[in-house]
């Protein structure tokens, strides 16, 4: 075999490792609601077990407390998703819900969920942070005392459902897909995919379910 050919072999290897480990790349935005973050936390460590690796990026207040709870690094602004297979979102506020069920994008994290959807990542949110009925709201004593403003809530995941990209995740289905081998049984409706276009999802994404209804 001769040294072009050798080159040309070493390359390819290189390339399809490459290829290989983007696949289990992403990016963690962090919202500023600490609803449902320490369960999403603790889940986060079996991916890293499963191989993934993360950059994350975080609202101001939250960044020091997370760049002391992860091991991963912070993305460097501008913060892009040029290696990012998947984006994940442990913790989504209620603000930036609203934000982006209306299409606004005018801050950084409004900005590169919004380049996801436009760029057919997938997206896995906790919605513990907009969901009225989400366990922790209910353990806070944080459910909206009128139905009106439980609708709104409501009407921002059904807005953002509508938009496509989105795949959402209750407690227990974040815990379920951070296992991600594994395809826990469904106990909920299944959330239809949002991207036909795109390469059939790996297991771990097919075991993405719906949580208690909000």
């Amino acid at each position: 075999m001769d040294l072009d050919r050798i080159l040309i072999d070493l390359l390819s290897d290189r390339i399809v490792a490459e290829l290989a480990a983007r696949r289990r790349r992403g990016l963690l935005v962090f919202a500023a609601t600490d609803l449902g973050l320490d369960a999403a936390l603790a889940s986060l460590a079996t991916l890293a077990r499963a191989g993934w690796r993360f950059e994350w990026t975080a609202e101001a207040a939250l960044r020091e407390d997370l760049a002391a709870r992860l091991d991963w690094p912070e993305a460097a602004a501008p913060v892009t998703l040029s290696r990012a297979a998947l984006v994940l979102v442990p913790a989504l506020s209620l603000s930036l819900a609203a934000k982006l069920a209306l299409g606004i994008a005018d801050d950084p994290l409004s900005q590169i969920l919004t380049e996801a959807l436009d760029r057919g990542r997938r997206i896995v949110a906790a919605r513990d942070g907009v969901c009225p009925a989400a366990r922790d709201r209910l353990a806070r004593g944080l459910v909206p005392a009128t139905e009106a403003r439980r609708a709104l809530m409501r009407e921002h995941l059904q807005a953002l459902a509508a938009q496509g990209g989105w795949n959402w995740a209750g407690p227990r289905r974040w815990r379920g897909w951070s296992r991600a081998q594994g395809r826990p049984r469904p106990r909920c409706r299944k959330v239809a995919s949002s991207v036909p276009s795109k390469p059939a999802p790996s297991p771990a994404l097919r075991s993405i379910w719906a949580g208690p209804s909000c």
